[in-house]
């Protein structure tokens, strides 16, 4: 619906009087919680914009329309159209984290570090939670000693030991290729993610469907051995391949949540404390 919005305003733009600078109709929107109707009157200010502070300043009113809907994602694409100050990095690192795309968050954190030279505590953090996410944990072990240090000019306190602690338990991950390959023997890959049970069941199925299957081709019944065994088995031996990548992945999503979220717990509180 918003596109049919933002179409009919770009058609009819040149035979509407308004002031660009006027944010008055969606700054109205906003604050009613109108917030899609508020964004595409945002965009429609950004198409008559006179000046570029003008148009930074709707981008920026239309970017946290999007951030008041959960929508990350498109949030953090407005922001990438002007971004060119710390603090409009600082919110597109953030947006991107939150949307879950961590690969993003750190660009988006080293791109501020080449326009801006160096990294405050706030960018520091969104970097290292997004490496977090990534299980890069060396990586984020390094931008960690640059905020302790950065910290502890600051207030004084000393991050470096509870860092420490910290990236001194980080999860074991599993390979996924890993995973992949020992699948091809059906239950192994699901024993490798820790799902033995699973991988007891897929394994007693596929060893079922061959076992029919070559005793069908025993008893001359041919039809019944490639319908019943080999088709069967055509179906369930890389469905256990699919499923076992699927529950390596969940076991590693699953420890580097926990890993983050104690992470958050710690040294969120800890940053919170020395201010």
């Amino acid at each position: 619906m918003y596109r049919y919005f933002t179409i009919f305003i770009f058609l009819f733009a040149p035979v509407i009087a308004i002031d660009a600078q006027s944010f008055a109709k969606a700054d109205s929107l906003y604050a009613k919680g109108d917030y899609g109707l508020a964004a595409v009157e945002y965009e429609r200010c950004v198409y008559l914009s006179q000046s570029r502070e003008a148009t930074r300043t709707a981008l920026c009113r239309k970017a946290e329309c999007f951030k008041q809907l959960g929508d990350y994602r498109r949030a953090a694409d407005v922001l990438e159209r002007f971004a060119d100050r710390y603090a409009d990095f600082c919110q597109l690192a953030l947006c991107r984290y939150l949307d879950g795309d961590f690969n993003s968050a750190a660009i988006a954190t080293d791109r501020c570090a080449l326009l801006c030279d160096t990294l405050g505590e706030d960018m520091l953090l969104i970097r290292m939670l997004a490496l977090n996410g990534q299980g890069l944990y060396d990586s984020a072990r390094v931008a960690g000693r640059e905020l302790a240090a950065k910290h502890l000019a600051v207030t004084g306190e000393d991050l470096g030991p509870l860092l420490d602690s910290i990236y001194g338990c980080t999860p074991h991950l599993k390979s996924e290729r890993l995973g992949w390959y020992l699948s091809f023997i059906p239950g192994l890959g699901h024993a490798y993610a820790g799902e033995y049970g699973l991988g007891a069941a897929a394994f007693v199925m596929n060893a079922a469907v061959l076992a029919f299957g070559v005793w069908q081709m025993f008893e001359g019944c041919w039809l019944t051995a490639w319908l019943g065994g080999a088709g069967l088995l055509s179906a369930t031996f890389p469905g256990a391949m699919r499923s076992a990548e699927h529950y390596v992945r969940k076991y590693n999503y699953e420890h580097t949540a926990a890993f983050n979220c104690s992470f958050k717990s710690a040294v969120m509180d800890a940053l919170e404390d020395g201010r």
